[in-house]
């Protein structure tokens, strides 16, 4: 233990940190890949970090061994309470950055590293407790990172919050006048809702559901944002790409700043690049549980009561119906993720679990411009989607309609995934490199991924080119019957297991959807 005695802070709640971390659990994962556990990583921090993002990188996510996940988080606490203690004792080569603000920026990336590709196992909480005291304490102007005697060197993250606009822009493309509207339910009782999902078995848009969201007027202010991600510094990945099942689709890891100015505040006014028609690069943030990554945002809504009743299985002879006879279901996802999701990384669970998990409500958010689409697919689950800030339409097509709706071949690989091989990381590569370059498309490791909850008809094109005969393309296309609406603010969508759905935004949109 003498590598880590050493360490101490002036700082009480540092080395509060230092000292949790150094207390022996009996059984901990960690002893499978360090026998040392975390003394030892003080003085290898690097090494042991690259080791553990190898091994993350050599294997399927699903296959790796959970003692390499907690070896890459308590590796990467290691390294930012490195940081941290150099630039507390005046060490000018703490960091690689220029300036104090770099040293923050690094040290916030490292953490959100820890939690976005290793789940945070283990540590979560160490590593939220961690961050919020980082962020109270540049709020509160005084910087932990830095000795009294050099305070006065540290200026603000270059902020150019004046410039940014203190609401998303709400400019609306594309409102379809609809032919074949959903029906409402006005906040309907727990047993109106529950006749409705055992007995109709249709989609339906609940209102007056979310009034007491405080995200309603929260999440609409960009500076709120930027608040909640320390002033934009917290990573996030984002999707890029007009569609997973495009060759050009791929994920990064960015600052949320990056994301926001990027993506978000500067998108043009034109839906030609939802086609490919510009060469613009469309981001979002997709199926990503950012109330887990920041909780503090978790505060600002409510699982709804809705998603705790017992729901009703697939429609037999649907897809999903077939594929949980065949035992598939637990694999499914809505659509292919390169990074590892925190199923992968914090639960690993035996087969006696299954079903215990399939009672949990998932959380995730969806976050873009306008034209972020969602090509036409169906998951796993029963959904609510709630609108937060913005509108999106959503057009959806009953399971039973399977057969007629050119589900991909389940054999058949996603497109991007040759482009992913050719940009995959090369030999060599290393945990330093993909952080510097806070972007990153992951190596899929010559996997085929199971397309078959995905259409080969794209919608998007069709509502761009109405009068075109599509049924000469997806034959007897026009005779499949549907439903559509436009999800506003405040409203929330239920879809059915297994119903096809297309979602395309019409404006700056953030969404929540609750699966179960």
């Amino acid at each position: 233990m003498s590598h880590l005695t050493t360490l101490n802070f002036n700082n009480t709640f540092w080395q509060t940190v230092v000292d949790r971390l150094q207390e022996d659990t009996p059984g901990d994962v960690i002893c499978e890949c360090s026998s040392d556990g975390f003394a030892s990583l003080f003085s290898q921090a690097d090494e042991q970090l690259s080791l553990a993002y190898e091994k993350l990188h050599t294997f399927p996510f699903k296959d790796v061994k959970p003692c390499w996940f907690r070896l890459y988080t308590d590796a990467s606490l290691a390294k930012a309470l490195k940081i941290i203690m150099a630039v507390e004792n005046g060490s000018k080569n703490a960091f690689s950055g220029e300036s104090l603000s770099d040293c923050l920026d690094e040290v916030v990336t490292i953490l959100d590293m820890a939690l976005i590709m290793a789940g945070g196992l283990g540590r979560e909480e160490i590593i939220h407790q961690m961050l919020t005291e980082l962020k109270s304490s540049s709020d509160a102007g005084e910087d932990v990172m830095e000795p009294p005697s050099k305070r006065s060197r540290l200026e603000k993250l270059g902020r150019d919050e004046r410039c940014l606009p203190e609401t998303f822009p709400n400019d609306e493309i594309s409102i379809p006048k609809l032919q074949f509207p959903v029906q409402h339910m006005k906040q309907p009782s727990m047993t109106a809702f529950a006749r409705s999902m055992q007995e109709d078995r249709t989609p339906v848009i609940l209102t007056g559901v979310l009034d007491h969201w405080p995200a309603l007027e929260r999440w609409k202010h960009v500076s709120y944002w930027l608040d909640q991600t320390f002033d934009g510094r917290r990573l996030v990945p984002i999707e890029v790409g007009r569609s997973y099942t495009d060759e050009d689709w791929g994920q990064r890891i960015v600052p949320f700043r990056d994301f926001l100015k990027t993506f978000i505040l500067q998108q043009p006014d034109s839906p030609a690049h939802a086609i490919g028609m510009e060469h613009t690069e469309t981001g979002y943030l997709a199926q990503h549980d950012l109330l887990r990554q920041i909780p503090a945002l978790r505060g600002d809504i409510a699982t709804p009561d809705y998603c705790y009743l017992d729901a009703p299985p697939p429609d037999p002879g649907t897809p999903l119906a077939l594929s949980k006879a065949n035992k598939g279901l637990a694999d499914k996802t809505s659509h292919p993720s390169l990074i590892p999701s925190t199923t992968s990384s914090s639960h690993h669970r035996n087969d006696d679990e299954d079903d215990d998990d399939d009672q949990e409500v998932q959380t995730n958010i969806w976050y873009g411009p306008a034209w972020t689409i969602s090509p036409l697919h169906h998951d796993p689950y029963h959904n609510i989607l709630c609108q937060v800030v913005g509108k999106k339409y959503v057009r959806l097509y009953s399971p039973r309609h399977s057969a007629s709706l050119f589900p991909r071949r389940q054999d058949e690989p996603a497109p991007h995934l040759v482009q992913s091989n050719r940009d995959k990381p090369k030999n060599g590569d290393t945990y330093k490199q993909d952080v510097e370059r806070k972007s990153t498309v992951a190596d899929v490791h010559g996997e085929t991924i199971d397309m078959s909850n995905t259409s080969t008809i794209d919608v998007a094109a069709m509502e761009l080119s109405p009068h075109e005969d599509w049924d000469e393309i997806y034959p007897d296309l026009s005779k499949v019957p549907y439903v559509e609406c436009i999800l506003e603010a405040g409203q929330a969508l239920y879809i059915p297991i297994g119903w096809w759905h297309y979602v395309r935004s019409c404006s700056v949109g953030i969404s929540v959807s609750f699966w179960w």
